[in-house]
């Protein structure tokens, strides 16, 4: 039987830092591994597609909305593209802020993919500018992000007592994101981060 596909949700809220945080993991990547990322792009790519192609690293944006509503049938179709034409051990997923994780896990656990991909833990980060500022910290939007993770991660020191809050009141697990990225242990159950909660 073949492997299947390990899966991740990368979420957060636009700066949040979701990016920088798949591109530590990209700089551990096995050589003998490919692995895709699927970006639900805003406008501005921040990931070095041509430079990442020559580490066996696929970049594919997705475009018009968040990947489970108004893109969803664009989402599902590079999804597929993707796994046919690259056949990847890793696939990141990175929705916008505003996406529906509920949506997005339930898919990629339903019957078509659930063969094909183990859906591993979905991570959100929290940024101490978003958790001080009432436009996120009490946006529904936001606190469905953080509802709908299984995981949430922070940078920042400045940020620890507040993701604390938000963690306790949402009974997640916490943890912060270290700076030196060593393995892919960080991907794999428990993380390899700082654990709070």
């Amino acid at each position: 039987m073949k492997q299947k596909i390990a899966c991740h949700i990368i979420s957060g809220f636009l700066g949040a830092g979701k990016t920088t945080f798949i591109n530590k993991l990209l700089s551990v990547k096995p050589d003998n591994e490919k692995w895709v990322i699927l970006v639900n792009e805003s406008g501005h790519s921040h990931y070095a597609k041509q430079q990442l192609t020559s580490q066996q690293i696929i970049v594919k944006e997705v475009y018009g909305g968040c990947l489970c509503c108004s893109a969803g049938m664009p989402f599902r179709v590079a999804l597929n593209t993707l796994i046919k034409a690259h056949q990847p051990q890793r696939i990141f997923i990175e929705p916008a802020g505003a996406g529906h994780l509920a949506n997005i896990q339930k898919l990629l656990q339903g019957e078509f993919y659930q063969a094909i991909l183990s859906l591993q833990s979905t991570l959100c980060l929290v940024a101490h500018w978003q958790l001080t500022d009432p436009k996120y910290s009490e946006n529904s939007a936001y606190l469905a992000l953080i509802a709908q993770a299984d995981k949430l991660c922070f940078y920042e020191d400045d940020a620890e007592n507040l993701a604390k809050k938000m963690a306790i009141e949402y009974s997640k697990p916490l943890y912060r994101v270290q700076h030196n990225i060593d393995d892919l242990q960080l991907l794999n159950p428990p993380l390899k981060l700082e654990v709070f909660l």
